[in-house]
C-alpha cells in the first residue's frame, strides 16, 4: 500500500529535500517553552514526533498546572509547511483534535495541503501578516492490473471526502465553493484565509 501525497510542491521536489540547501535546514522541528516549531514537510518521520512532542508538552503543562494550581493554557504550534503524506497529515489532526491541552496553530509564512488541514482542526486558528495557506485536491500515481487501478481510484474518493468533510467541519467555505476551490492551486493571504475560516484571528 503507497502512501497518498498532498503537496504543493511537485513530487521529486518536495519528495526530497529543496535544492541548495543542507536537510535540516529544510525539516526542523523545534520545542521551546509551550511553543512548537513544524518547519518540515508533512511525512511519516516527523509527524511522529510532532505527534509525541504534542503528548508530552501536554503533559508537562497540566502537571505544572496541578503543581502551581494554574490553568494549563495552550500548546502553540507554529507551522510552515508545503504539506506532503495524506496519512501522516491526518495522524496529527488526531493529535491536535484530542491534545489534554488545547492546540493553537499559527501559520508561519505558509502552509499548504495537509499542513493547511492540520492548521484548521487546532482549537484556535492564527495566522501571521504576511503569511499564506493553500488548499487543492490530493495527488497520486497509479500503477498495476486495471482493477488495482479501479481501486486505487476509489481509496482516492475515500481520501477526498476525508478532506473535504474536514473543511466543511472546520471552515466557512460554503459547501457549493469547495469541490471548485480544491480544483486549483491558488495562495490565500491573511485576509482570504480569515473570511474562508481556515483562521480565527491575523496577529
Amino acid at each position: 500500500m503507497k502512501d497518498m501525497y498532498w503537496s504543493h510542491l511537485p513530487h521529486h521536489v518536495a519528495g526530497s529535500e529543496f535544492q541548495n540547501a543542507k536537510p535540516e535546514d529544510n525539516n526542523r522541528i523545534e520545542t521551546k517553552s509551550n511553543r512548537i516549531y513544524y518547519y518540515c514537510e508533512v511525512s511519516r518521520g516527523k509527524n511522529l514526533t510532532l505527534n509525541m512532542k504534542l503528548k508530552d508538552l501536554a503533559g508537562d503543562l497540566i502537571d505544572r498546572s496541578r503543581s502551581l494550581q494554574v490553568d494549563p493554557g495552550s500548546i502553540y504550534l507554529h507551522i510552515n509547511s508545503y504539506g506532503g503524506s495524506v496519512f501522516a497529515g491526518f495522524s496529527s489532526v488526531d493529535y491536535i483534535l484530542n491534545s489534554a491541552v488545547p492546540v493553537t496553530s499559527i501559520i508561519d509564512g505558509c502552509a499548504a495541503s495537509a499542513a493547511t488541514i492540520m492548521s484548521v482542526t487546532a482549537k484556535h486558528r492564527q495566522i501571521n501578516k504576511h503569511a499564506y495557506m493553500l488548499i487543492h485536491q490530493l495527488s497520486s500515481g497509479m500503477w498495476g492490473k486495471y482493477q488495482e487501478q479501479k481501486d486505487s481510484m476509489e481509496n482516492n474518493d475515500r481520501l477526498m471526502k476525508m478532506i473535504i468533510d474536514i473543511y466543511e467541519e472546520h471552515t466557512k467555505i460554503p459547501k457549493k465553493e469547495l469541490n471548485k476551490l480544491l480544483k486549483h492551486d491558488l495562495w490565500w493571504d491573511a485576509e482570504t484565509c480569515l473570511k474562508y475560516g481556515l483562521v480565527d484571528e491575523i496577529i
